[in-house]
C-alpha cells in the first residue's frame, strides 16, 4: 500500500470525517469537494499509484452542468486543453431521428468529451494538492465494520475510523454489501466495445448515434478528428470483435456501420465491458452513503453513467453540509435519508428511459420502425427538442450548489 498524505503503517487507527472506498472520477471528485469544504477526508484505492500497467482508455462525456462542478473546484482549465466540446447530438432510429443544440439549452456546449486518463490525472493532481485530503493507493479492503460512533475500514495493517463511510467502489461495491443494502435489476444479453476511431471525415462536435438492431453505436467526438466508438453488441459477439486483427475489426465496422461511419480506423485498444441496470434500494444507510456505479448502473446510451455519479457527488456534499451545519452526525441515517429522496428519482427515472430506448430499438422490424418515426416527429417540435437539449445538459431538477450557474 502506498501512503500519500504523511500517513504511515505506524499511523495507528486513522481518523477522519468521510472515508471513501474507490479513488476512481466519482471518489476523487467527492474528495476534492469536501476536502475544499474543510472536511477530513481519506480515500481507499485499490489501484497502486502510477500503475499503468492497465491504461483507462475509456473517454467521458460530461454534461454542461456536470461540468459547472470541475469549474467550481477548479480544474476546469486543466481539462479544457484536451477537452472536445460536443455542440450537437444527432440520434437515427430506421427512420428518421432527432437532432438538437447547444442553443437550445442557451449553453455554448451541451457538454465535453475528455479522456478518462486525462480527467483522472486532473483529479488526482487536485487531490494530492489538497490538505484536507489523504489518498491510500493499492488498498485492499479485510473488514469493514458499521454501526455505532462511527465506522472502521480496516486494509490490512491500517484502520480507518470516520462517521462516515462513502461506498465509490463500482458496481462490486464491497460497502455496499457491507451495509446489506440491495443491489436490483439485471444484465443484458449484450455488451459495448469502447475504442478510439480515426475518422475519415470531420466531427464538427457532433455526438452521434444510431440505432443497429442488435444495439446502439454511438460515435462521441474527441480531439485531432477521432472519435470514442461506442459499439453494443450481443455480449458474445462484442468478446468475438474485440479479439479480430484491426483490420479485420475495421471491416466488421464498415458492414455494420455503413455511411453512418465511413473509413473509420482504430487507434486505440478495444475495451469489452458487460451492460446491465442496477439500482440500489436506497443510497444511504447508518454510517453509510453510496455514489457512481456502487449506487446504480445504467445502459451506456446516452454517455449518462458518470454523469449520474456526478450529481450524486454533488447532492451529497450538500446533504453533508446541511447536517454539519445543523450541528448533527453526517453519519446518522437521519441526516443521510435526503441524499436518497433527492438523487433515487433521477436515477430511476433516467435508467427507465435508457430501458425503454434499449428495448424499443432491438425490437421487432415494425417497432423500430414506429419508434423512428416517433423520434423523428418529436424532432421537428422545438420545445421537445429543448427538453431533450437540457437533459443531455445536466439541467433538470433541483440542481446542488455545486451545478449552480
Amino acid at each position: 500500500m502506498d501512503y500519500i498524505g504523511g500517513m504511515t503503517s505506524s499511523s495507528g487507527p486513522f481518523r477522519c470525517d468521510v472515508a471513501i472506498a474507490g479513488g476512481g472520477p466519482v471518489g476523487l471528485t467527492l474528495a476534492l469537494a469536501l476536502g475544499r469544504r474543510g472536511y477530513a477526508v481519506v480515500v481507499a484505492d485499490g489501484a497502486k499509484a502510477g500503475d499503468v500497467s492497465r491504461p483507462d482508455t475509456r473517454a467521458y462525456f460530461i454534461s454542461h452542468g456536470c461540468w459547472r462542478i470541475f469549474r467550481a473546484l477548479g480544474i476546469e482549465d486543466q481539462l479544457l486543453a484536451e477537452a472536445e466540446p460536443v455542440t450537437q447530438v444527432e440520434a437515427e432510429g430506421r427512420i428518421g431521428g432527432i437532432s438538437f443544440i447547444a442553443e437550445e439549452c442557451s449553453e455554448p456546449a451541451l457538454g465535453f468529451m475528455v479522456n478518462a486518463g486525462v480527467l483522472n490525472a486532473a483529479l488526482a493532481r487536485a487531490v494530492n494538492a489538497e490538505a484536507k485530503v489523504k489518498l491510500l493507493a493499492g488498498a485492499t479492503f479485510t473488514q469493514t465494520t458499521l454501526g455505532g460512533a462511527s465506522a472502521v475500514l480496516k486494509l490490512g495493517d491500517t484502520e480507518i475510523s470516520a462517521p462516515l463511510v462513502v461506498g465509490c467502489d463500482g458496481r462490486n461495491s464491497l460497502v455496499r454489501r457491507a451495509a446489506n443494502i440491495r443491489f436490483e435489476g439485471h444484465d443484458y444479453d449484450a455488451a459495448a466495445i469502447s475504442t478510439t476511431v480515426k475518422l475519415g471525415r470531420p466531427h464538427n462536435g457532433v455526438a452521434r448515434q444510431v440505432f443497429l438492431p442488435n444495439g446502439p453505436m454511438a460515435v462521441l467526438p474527441l480531439k485531432d478528428a477521432c472519435a470514442n466508438l461506442i459499439w453494443t453488441e450481443k455480449a458474445a459477439v462484442a468478446r468475438a470483435l474485440a479479439d479480430l486483427a484491426p483490420e479485420d475489426f475495421e471491416l466488421e465496422l464498415a458492414k455494420r456501420a455503413g455511411a453512418f461511419l465511413p473509413d473509420a480506423k482504430l487507434v486505440g485498444p478495444r475495451i469489452v465491458f458487460p451492460i446491465g441496470l442496477y439500482i440500489a434500494e436506497r443510497f444511504d444507510a447508518e454510517r453509510v452513503a453510496l455514489a457512481g456505479d456502487a449506487a446504480h448502473v445504467i445502459h451506456p446510451l446516452a454517455g449518462q453513467g458518470l454523469n449520474l455519479g456526478l450529481k450524486d457527488v454533488a447532492a451529497l456534499v450538500d446533504v453533508i453540509d446541511e447536517a454539519a451545519r445543523a450541528g448533527l452526525d453526517i453519519g446518522a441515517a437521519s441526516a443521510l435519508s435526503p441524499y436518497t429522496t433527492w438523487r433515487r428519482g433521477d436515477v430511476v427515472a433516467t435508467a427507465a428511459a435508457m430501458e425503454g430506448f434499449a428495448r424499443t430499438f432491438t425490437s421487432a422490424l415494425p417497432v423500430r420502425l414506429a419508434a423512428g418515426a416517433a423520434m423523428a416527429i418529436a424532432g421537428m417540435v422545438p420545445p421537445a427538442r429543448r427538453l431533450f437539449a437540457r437533459e443531455a445538459g445536466g439541467d433538470l431538477g433541483e440542481l446542488p450548489s455545486l451545478m449552480a450557474r
